[in-house]
């Protein structure tokens, strides 16, 4: 009796033990398991910090280019109202120069009307008296009669000479006058142009910088709807570690236990790819572009129309975002369809693993094994010829000399063997694996009856 009682006081401690061994084990995983979720709580909130820092940078940016439009549009309004002041005070200046050209002319013209009025006047009177000199003095000395005609003569070529050169004198004055308000005119005409090529250019320099203030605004939108994004998967994860902290508390099955973080496994490394992806999308670079110290992405220049153009490269670039955003789709759809399926391979193990140690017949455990290797090898043929979009862009293009290529993906094989995206590669792995895992459960009953 003394012996049966003392075998099973040994029993009953050696239970106690193997409980104790047990719990230490699970508390161990949970403890894993709670820091790996503090491991990614403080990644998450290292990337809302960068977004945070990204949507400060954009905001000053959009301020900044608000303040420089305000600025060339009080600029351009002062240049117009100086020009405007300009044109009227030259205005001004050429009527009256005009004005006072004029008058001097018909002073001149009346001088000269004058003239030629006295001149008539006088020939007149010259003429009139000659005939009675004549008749009264025909008997006289015919060399007093020469003598009278040669000074009418004389004094007709001196009239003339004389009205010659005041006509001269008023045709240079006008003449230089026309020239001296011509060249004014042209010069006003000329400023005009000038000025206008400026306030033309000022205005094409305005619409791009309100092309570029609304194509920052579109990206901090974006950037701040990733953030909220962020937040939500950041909520999430808070939720999840709260209630681990409370399962900490009891005591749990270990078969559940086993199953309930197999099953959550998948999604959390769901979570952790969209996560990545959110990261990815919501750097900088890729939503900003390349600034220069004066705030303008590209150089811009402006063609024979007066509208300015960007680089060619700016397209290069645009195709790139959107096969860069096609790829990131198709990364993301192609996860989601290979994690369902390996889960649900997954599943189909485990309850080969059950009826393994259930010792069940071995030609039911073998059919399903068989069963899983042909559907395993059916998604690798699946992943094998599945053509991701991204290879579109890993043939180099030819642009004015430069060679432009998509970034090198990850390479699966040897050197010589054609590339694979990241996707396609960790469906291999993980295929590879369940194969294996399935040919070593296969195995496993050979091994036990020898």
């Amino acid at each position: 009796m003394i012996n049966a009682q003392f075998f099973w006081m040994i029993l009953w401690k050696h239970g106690v033990t193997m409980m104790h061994q047990q719990l230490n084990i699970l508390q161990s995983a949970l403890e894993e398991e709670l820091q790996t979720l503090r491991n990614s709580i403080d990644k998450l909130q290292n990337k809302l910090l960068v977004g945070l820092e990204i949507e400060n940078h954009l905001k000053r940016r959009v301020l900044e280019l608000e303040k420089k439009r305000i600025l060339a549009d009080e600029m351009i309004r002062k240049e117009i109202a100086g020009l405007r002041n300009y044109h009227s005070r030259h205005k001004v200046d050429i009527m009256n120069l005009l004005g006072d050209g004029m008058t001097h002319i018909k002073s001149i013209i009346g001088c000269i009307d004058e003239k030629i009025r006295q001149f008539d006047i006088s020939r007149a009177q010259d003429l009139g008296s000659t005939p009675k000199e004549v008749n009264q003095d025909e008997y006289e000395c015919r060399d007093v009669h020469i003598n009278t005609d040669v000074g009418h003569d004389l004094l007709s070529e001196r009239n003339s000479a004389g009205l010659s050169d005041i006509m001269a004198h008023v045709k240079a004055d006008a003449s230089d006058a026309l020239a001296q308000a011509l060249q004014e005119k042209v010069a006003t005409l000329l400023l005009l142009s000038q000025q206008e090529e400026r306030y033309l250019l000022d205005r094409n320099v305005n619409a791009a910088l309100q092309k570029k203030i609304e194509e920052l605004q579109r990206n901090l939108l974006q950037v701040t709807n990733e953030k909220v994004r962020a937040l939500m998967e950041l909520a999430h994860l808070k939720q999840e570690y709260r209630l681990l902290k409370e399962q900490l508390g009891g005591c749990v099955d270990k078969e559940s236990l086993s199953a309930e973080i197999g099953d959550k496994k998948p999604d959390t490394q769901e979570r952790d790819g969209r996560l990545r992806n959110l990261l990815k999308k919501a750097n900088l670079k890729r939503w900003v572009g390349t600034l220069d110290f004066r705030g303008n992405e590209a150089e811009v220049h402006m063609d024979g129309e007066g509208n300015f153009s960007s680089k060619r490269f700016n397209s290069i670039d645009f195709a790139r975002m959107k096969i860069e955003n096609a790829t990131l789709k198709e990364s993301m759809e192609s996860m989601e369809h290979l994690i369902t399926s390996i889960h649900r391979l997954r599943l189909s193990l485990l309850k080969a693993k059950e009826s393994v140690t259930s010792q069940s017949t071995g030609i039911v455990m073998s059919e399903s094994l068989d069963e899983i290797i042909n559907e395993a090898k059916l998604v690798k043929t699946a992943l094998g010829s599945s053509l991701p979009i991204s290879w579109s862009a890993e043939a180099e293009i030819g642009f004015d000399g430069e060679n432009i290529s998509n970034e090198s993906g990850d390479s699966y094989g040897n050197a010589s063997s054609e590339k694979i995206d990241s996707v396609s590669a960790a469906g291999f792995e993980m295929v590879e694996l369940l194969i294996l895992a399935a040919h070593i459960l296969k195995e496993y009953p050979m091994k036990s009856n020898t």
